[in-house]
């Protein structure tokens, strides 16, 4: 019965997070950090320390790296105040210290869904949480943009771009690209299939628009309306990671994918034309293509941060200069053509490797190919269609966060690190099945008593 709340607490704190300025604020962040830790002694509570161990194996290789990311942290931290670790100092010791809190923050929150989760119907909950919680940002971002309001009711400026309760649109387009992704996989896995051989036309076509309108039209409508808000967040690359991972993915499980059902296919093709001709043309994709064909590298500067950032790495590649110190340390490096204060990178690729150096940026980017690797052996091995639609959801969010991370600080806002966590764990913990026989989730089925 205790872990029960402790699962529907963790639930809430993934839906929640995004809602107080996508956690992006210290008295937000603080105050989910705080819930994680609740969350953390109740789930202690409610389980034996072997309970605990046995379930932290699924996810050992995750919590691992950031285990020991967490260590390097503390060890840059700590050669502020320790002649002996100099060489790990840290040129901004306050903001470190926040890192590392944050970072300690992520770990129990993997534990938190490693223990909880144990479940397919505790699964299929999680990923029904994510997807509201997309659903809930979209709708009201779509609101705002049409409420004729000038302010938010965060007291945010509304502009021509949608941002929903983030301080930034384009954190809100890569937190719609995450939840798409998913609820994408959540879709594919409710598809079901037929026989080539034992079915008539008839039968084909009925299963193609039962895919495409019947019962799985929730999900089908919750995408159309989070496709509308992606779009109309005007983020070049938010909306340009979307469908080219989007069809990435496709093609990579059309490919390898074990016994894949026939309607995916036409469900991917109505993915494209639906959202992004139809709906996208309604609500404003020109906008975003006009500003494709409008970017220049001489009116971005964004271009010209990763520049002179490369001194910067230089000097700090081995050891890095400390977690989150960035913004007071690459003022030093800064050219004066732009007066445009950064106080990040807006390339996480470079960001990382400036902060926290070499070895442990490596590491962060091999936990996500272990992700992905294991999305492919899924896909290659699993007969379950859940199990391959989620894999297919995992993947496409992996190959548009790599993207998305190329231009923007995405990683830095505290409440789409924790949607990305769990969809880096979701491969670790769905419930493998030996039978080699189609087990469809039918999704128009009410959920079951979480227990």
């Amino acid at each position: 019965m205790r872990s029960k709340y402790a699962f529907y607490l963790l639930c809430f704190i993934i839906f929640f997070s995004p809602i107080p300025l996508g956690a992006n604020r210290p008295w937000a962040w603080g105050l989910i950090e705080v819930l994680i830790c609740i969350n953390t002694l109740l789930v202690c509570y409610s389980y034996s320390f072997n309970t605990i161990f046995e379930q932290l194996k699924k996810v050992k290789v995750i919590l691992g790296l950031l285990f020991f990311v967490q260590i390097w942290v503390f060890l840059q931290w700590l050669g502020s105040f320790s002649p002996t670790l100099s060489p790990l100092l840290s040129l901004d010791p306050s903001q470190t210290e926040i890192a590392l809190i944050k970072g300690i923050t992520f770990c129990l929150f993997i534990i938190n869904l490693a223990v909880l989760v144990n479940k397919q119907q505790r699964i299929k909950v999680l990923c029904w949480t994510i997807l509201f919680s997309g659903l809930f940002q979209a709708l009201y971002a779509i609101f705002l943009q049409y409420s004729g309001w000038k302010t938010s009711l965060l007291d945010l400026n509304i502009s021509g771009r949608a941002s929903g309760s983030f301080v930034y649109w384009n954190h809100l387009a890569n937190y719609l690209l995450l939840c798409l992704s998913l609820s994408i996989g959540l879709l594919v896995g409710s598809l079901t299939g037929v026989e080539v051989k034992k079915s008539s036309h008839r039968q084909k076509l009925a299963t193609i628009i039962d895919a495409l309108l019947s019962p799985k039209w929730i999900v089908r409508i919750c995408i159309i309306i989070m496709v509308v808000a992606l779009i109309m967040t005007r983020s070049r690359m938010g909306n340009s990671a979307f469908f080219i991972s989007l069809l990435i993915t496709s093609l990579v499980a059309l490919i390898i994918m074990k016994r894949p059902p026939n309607t995916l296919k036409w469900l991917i093709a109505s993915l494209v034309i639906l959202d992004l001709i139809i709906v996208g043309t309604y609500f404003g994709v020109e906008k975003v293509k006009e500003r494709l064909q409008a970017t220049s590298f001489q009116a971005e500067t964004r271009d010209d941060v990763v520049r002179d950032s490369i001194p910067y790495i230089k000097d700090k590649w081995l050891l890095g200069s400390g977690a989150g110190s960035f913004y007071s340390t690459f003022l030093q490096y800064q050219s004066t053509e732009y007066q445009a204060f950064y106080d990040h990178a807006h390339n996480e690729y470079v960001q990382f490797t400036a902060e926290l150096g070499l070895i442990p940026s490596l590491l962060l980017f091999a936990l996500v190919i272990a992700v992905m690797w294991r999305c492919l052996k899924i896909l290659r091995l699993s007969y379950n269609k859940l199990n391959q639609g989620l894999a297919i959801g995992c993947l496409m969010a992996c190959i548009g966060m790599i993207m998305h991370s190329s231009v923007d600080f995405v990683l830095q806002n505290f409440s789409i690190v924790l949607v990305y966590l769990t969809i880096l764990s979701i491969p670790n913990l769905l419930i493998k099945h030996q039978s080699k026989k189609n087990i469809v989730f039918d999704s128009s089925s009410k959920l079951k008593e979480v227990m």
